[in-house]
């Protein structure tokens, strides 16, 4: 009894000295990913500039859409420094609000 005990008691103090080392992030890769996200986030803010100019987005809602561009590049870059990497999928509804009171369409007779 007291060796299965004891092998337990191994198993678990291993198990628990090898999660730190699973979950251990490489800083330098973060550090390139956050260099590419800056490259993307530089690229997109030209892609809208050309969009205004080319008439196709007003020059208001060109603002709007590069500010929230920057607040969300500034937290990825925040997290990235403190080691944490969140990834880049989009929510539920990519961010756009849906709302139930939008007329559905009505048969017509």
């Amino acid at each position: 009894m007291r060796r299965l005990a004891a092998s337990i008691l191994a198993l678990a103090l291993l198990v628990l000295s090898a999660a730190p080392a699973f979950g251990a992030v490489d800083q330098g890769k973060l550090n390139e990913i956050k260099d590419l996200t800056q490259q993307m986030y530089s690229i997109k803010t030209q892609i809208i500039n050309k969009e205004v100019e080319a008439g196709i987005l007003d020059k208001t809602k060109a603002e709007k859409i590069k500010n929230a561009m920057q607040e969300r590049q500034q937290k990825f870059e925040q997290d990235i420094d403190k080691g944490e990497f969140h990834g880049f999928g989009h929510k539920k509804g990519c961010g756009r609000k849906h709302s139930n009171d939008s007329p559905t369409p009505q048969k017509t007779e």
